[in-house]
């Protein structure tokens, strides 16, 4: 990734394509819950937002199910018949499980509820963390001992 990558917001994604992957699993939950939070903010609905952010996620395998299906007929030619026959039924079987998936992203919803109740949790968590320095910061109040009056 050069400078102009990084200054545009990049974020950097292992070598290793199974570590990739996951690293994208990671920016995809990430972004997921920024989307819902920004919605939420804006003052949508939860159905809605589950609505759109699931729409965009099916869209996304969709892509991918149009790379894919580019596919059939292009296996080498030097491997034979057979291996062109089992390269298109592995490609319809990926097209078919593309399918699949852009259906259960579709169908998942409740994320924006429970990302609303994350938040709410952190910041819950936040303001008890703040209060707690603060009221450490200050000391001890009136009536209560200090560990050094003990």
């Amino acid at each position: 990734m050069n400078t102009s990558e990084r200054e545009a917001g990049q974020q950097v994604v292992s070598v290793d394509r199974r570590q990739r992957m996951g690293d994208y699993e990671t920016m995809a939950v990430n972004a997921r819950m920024k989307v819902h939070s920004v919605l939420a903010a804006a003052g949508l609905e939860p159905d809605e937002a589950d609505e759109l952010v699931c729409a965009m996620e099916a869209g996304a395998v969709a892509g991918a199910h149009c790379w894919v299906k580019e596919l059939p007929g292009c296996a080498p030619d030097a491997h034979g018949t057979a291996y062109g026959d089992g390269w298109d039924s592995a490609v319809d079987r990926a097209l078919d499980v593309l399918v699949s998936t852009a259906d259960s992203a579709y169908r998942q919803r409740g994320r924006a509820r429970v990302t609303r109740s994350l938040l709410i949790g952190g910041e819950i968590l936040q303001n008890r963390i703040a209060s707690a320095e603060r009221a450490a910061e200050a000391g001890p109040s009136v009536g209560e001992e200090s560990d050094r009056d003990r």
